[in-house]
């Protein structure tokens, strides 16, 4: 792994085209203010995770902001190497090895991961759930896409993802050869969680303001932060503009990570409930106080659909959702009642909607 050099931002192609979809916008590194205040200004990018992790700390001091993003950085990487799925040696990797049936026991942190992952699968009625490994490789997601016999399908859904595991406390066992974990839909969010955690053991002076960019995940906290969503047709064109001022963001959809099968496009996003690409509508941006919530229920709420996930995310506690959906008229903006008015239109061609909730079920 190589690092930029502090106070130096650097992105590759593959890093720019991720962090279209929810811009970051820093500063150049240095000498700012906060209230009244001179602050040191600190910028790092670091490949982690398959992507990059874009770090902007302003602290009391630039030796206090450099340890501050030093711990960041360590805490994202301590969760790639727990829960990489591209890596053999990963503690999640081991558990989707371990054979059926027999205990295995899981770290701490894995234990507590599992767990909430779960409470999230349950919540959005298993539209989130990382326990579709063996999808991903039926539909060939990792190697260019295959359409994968009704059979394969069968055999998945039978087994129902994550139902397959068994947890008790810090012991889980895998009761189906069908169960295999993906890290996909929530690792960079219990990365990015982890890193804010690390960086509460700073112990002198004061942080002002934290941005992180994990792969186009963005999570702010002590400052606020604009942000803008780009059209899922086209990433390089922002539509929709908004501050936060803690918690994190987080946008599922398909862009140019779609998979051709069969000669027609299809979704990379799987639907757990029928073992098929979920329906491209356009893109769904979720913020949560939380940076594992925001990332898993981008990918729940993108299955459910622009209407269904709206719907349910109005419904929770410290959670707004935006859905661009592309349609006939063109893009229509559907958000929740608490972001609505917080949002700025930045093309004439956007319509933005509002959610009928009556018409919505209480079942996600």
């Amino acid at each position: 792994m190589t690092r930029a050099p502090e106070g130096v931002r650097r992105r590759s192609a593959r890093s720019a085209s991720l962090l279209a979809l929810v811009v970051l916008g820093a500063a150049a590194p240095g000498s700012s203010r906060a209230a009244g205040r001179d602050v040191e200004r600190v910028e790092r990018v670091v490949g982690v995770m398959g992507t990059t992790l874009a770090v902007v700390i302003e602290a009391d001091s630039r030796p206090l902001a450099l340890a501050a993003s030093e711990r960041a950085i360590r805490a994202v990487e301590a969760v790639e190497r727990r829960l990489s799925t591209w890596s053999s040696d990963s503690e999640l990797a081991r558990l989707n090895a371990a054979p059926v049936g027999e205990p295995f026991d899981l770290s701490v942190e894995l234990a507590a991961d599992l767990a909430r992952v779960r409470e999230l699968r349950r919540i959005t009625g298993g539209a989130f759930d990382p326990g579709v490994g063996a999808l991903v490789r039926a539909w060939g997601l990792r190697t260019g896409g295959r359409q994968p016999a009704p059979a394969e399908i069968a055999a998945w859904l039978a087994v129902g993802g994550l139902d397959a595991l068994e947890l008790v406390d810090r012991r889980a066992v895998r009761r189906s050869a069908e169960l295999v974990i993906e890290e996909g839909a929530f690792g960079k969010g219990v990365g990015l969680d982890a890193a804010l955690a690390a960086l509460s053991l700073t112990a002198r002076g004061e942080v002002h303001l934290v941005v992180l960019d994990l792969g186009g995940q963005v999570l702010v906290a002590n400052g606020t932060h604009a942000l803008s969503v780009a059209d899922p047709r086209d990433r390089r064109r922002g539509v929709i503009r908004f501050e936060i001022g803690r918690g994190s963001v987080a946008t599922s959809g398909n862009s140019e990570r779609g998979i051709v099968v069969g000669g027609k496009p299809r979704s990379h996003v799987l639907d757990p409930r029928t073992g098929a690409p979920a329906a491209d509508f356009g893109s769904m941006t979720v913020w949560a106080g939380d940076a594992t919530t925001a990332d898993a229920l981008s990918t729940g709420l993108f299955v459910l659909g622009p209407v269904a996930g709206i719907a349910l995310a109005e419904r929770l506690p410290d959670v707004e959702a935006l859905a661009l959906e592309i349609t006939t008229a063109g893009l229509v903006a559907h958000a929740t009642s608490g972001l609505r008015g917080r949002i700025e239109t930045l093309v004439d061609d956007l319509h933005v909607t509002t959610i009928d909730l009556s018409l919505e079920s209480n079942d996600p």
